[in-house]
């Protein structure tokens, strides 16, 4: 599943979802290839230490996915964020990403505000779709809501 194996963070394990020639988009840079994606990903993880991520499953047709995800992580001077995006996907044949576009949106939170990358599991949670409206649409079953179900 995409989101616990970029909860590992670790490069060489999350670039093996990607195509050889996978292309991504995120925020203004853009990756080209499963090297230059390991690359992309030591970095940030490299800067956005303790980072935790949840996604949650937003349309899916044929070999496209859109997800709307979110994340948290703090700094080298302990500053931490909150991080809210959508990414849209596309697949190979073979069920490897080869497309990843990513919006993405980041603002400072206090420690307190945390409620993702958290140290035990009784806080791990995601609220931002029940903060919009969007479970109860659909009786609180919502694909992915709370990260803690498993779609892919």
């Amino acid at each position: 599943m995409a989101e616990d194996a970029w909860n590992t963070r670790d490069p060489e394990r999350v670039s093996l979802a990607y195509t050889e020639d996978s292309e991504w988009r995120n925020r203004a840079e853009f990756v080209k290839g499963r090297d230059a994606i390991r690359d992309f990903l030591q970095r940030k993880w490299a800067r956005e230490l303790d980072y935790k991520l949840r996604k949650y499953l937003w349309a899916f047709r044929d070999n496209r996915i859109a997800v709307c995800f979110e994340y948290e992580y703090r700094d080298q001077g302990g500053q931490w964020y909150r991080a809210y995006g959508n990414e849209n996907w596309e697949f190979s044949k073979e069920g490897l990403m080869r497309k990843r576009i990513a919006c993405i949106n980041e603002a400072p939170i206090q420690p307190h505000e945390r409620r993702i990358a958290v140290d035990d599991d009784k806080g791990v949670h995601n609220s931002w779709l029940t903060e919009q409206g969007l479970a109860e649409q659909q009786g609180n079953v919502f694909p992915l809501s709370g990260g803690n179900s498993r779609c892919y």
